[in-house]
């Protein structure tokens, strides 16, 4: 199978649905999923999910605490050019 590129918005979908076996108690993110949709639009390398991390971690049996969106002005200019087609 063909390994994507640029498909790092799948990275952070695998490691919430694993995240309960990890003992991991803080997640701490720049950009929110719906300001990052709005910056990459409909991409095929960067398929967004509408669902607020918050709400898979409150899902899970153990606490987590989540610190972001932090810094969205300086983590969108990352994003400059990148997700041009």
């Amino acid at each position: 199978m063909a390994r994507r590129r640029g498909g790092s918005k799948n990275r952070p979908a695998r490691t919430r649905r694993t995240r309960p076996w990890t003992c991991i108690g803080r997640v701490v993110y720049a950009l929110s999923e719906h300001r990052l949709r709005g910056i990459t639009g409909n991409h095929p390398e960067n398929p967004t999910l509408d669902l607020p991390c918050r709400e898979v971690f409150a899902s899970g049996q153990r606490p987590t605490e989540v610190v972001g969106p932090l810094l969205e002005d300086e983590a969108e200019a990352l994003h400059d050019g990148v997700w041009t087609r």
